[in-house]
């Protein structure tokens, strides 16, 4: 059985010539892995796609330079046989406001949101949010960690197109953003936020299946932090035309939450 690979080129490294139908690859970790790890060369039959994380393109290409072994390559070329478009991406454009929380949690919720779809992230400082995980997140070393999350994620479930990744910001901040997009009428579709404080509620009008038969156009989503939404927040999202939703009996993880939130809503 023929292998497939799919594997992202740099925007800053990379270049892509698509009148000579030739991609040169000089990203050091990825050479490493095609040459070193995986051993692929000219003469490999597995098949190989490369994607750019901007467009929809997907590159089937093949090794087209020279690889002599054991030695250092500064970069390899590849031949383009053949240009798709994926057909992997949603319909409908979603974005998250997500919460600070501990890293290896966060890690986890990023990952799954972006394989389940998500074309658009914004950290979120709540209340409740604790400062400790703030300072580790801010740091360039980091965020270049999250960006590298979000290409693999793209890669495993076969994506072509990296969500995007903005600063994190403040609930003051975010609220000023949903103000302007507000009297902008810059976003047209269903704001919705997951609430704690409705876990257990026996009501039909916070159920998330209620709300998603409704659905049929953008989507803004956000789940609050460990701890919870405090009730200004609440009060503050309700004011901006935020729909509260509850996500069931029991009290989950801002993790938890936010994936449950995602699939729940059967977009497509």
């Amino acid at each position: 059985m023929v292998r497939n690979y799919r594997f992202a080129v740099s925007n800053e490294d990379d270049t892509i010539d698509l009148s000579n139908k030739i991609i040169t690859v000089r990203k050091q970790n990825l050479i490493h892995q095609l040459v070193k790890v995986l051993r692929l060369n000219q003469n490999s039959k597995e098949k190989i796609e490369l994607i750019d994380g901007k467009s929809k393109n997907i590159y089937e290409v093949k090794i087209k330079s020279e690889i002599p072994p054991d030695t250092y390559i500064k970069q390899v070329d590849f031949a383009i046989e053949s240009v798709m478009e994926s057909n992997r991406e949603l319909n409908q454009y979603i974005k998250f406001y997500i919460p600070i929380i501990k890293s290896e949690n966060f890690e986890l919720m990023l990952r799954k949101l972006c394989e389940l779809g998500v074309q658009e992230f914004t950290p979120v400082f709540f209340s409740r949010s604790q400062k400790k995980y703030l300072r580790k997140m801010k740091t360039n070393a980091y965020i270049e960690r999250l960006h590298k999350i979000i290409e693999s994620a793209t890669e495993q479930c076969e994506g072509a197109v990296f969500p995007k990744l903005n600063p994190i910001i403040s609930f003051d901040e975010f609220t000023l953003q949903i103000a302007d997009e507000k009297k902008l009428a810059a976003f047209d579709g269903y704001k919705i936020f997951a609430s704690e404080k409705l876990s257990g509620v026996d009501d039909s009008k916070y159920n998330l299946d209620c709300v998603s038969n409704t659905l049929g156009k953008d989507l803004c989503l956000l789940v609050g932090p460990e701890g919870g939404l405090t009730e200004s927040e609440v009060d503050t999202l309700k004011i901006y035309e935020f729909i509260d939703v509850s996500l069931g009996k029991r009290i989950l993880k801002a993790e938890t939450a936010a994936i449950v939130l995602f699939s729940r809503l059967f977009v497509n």
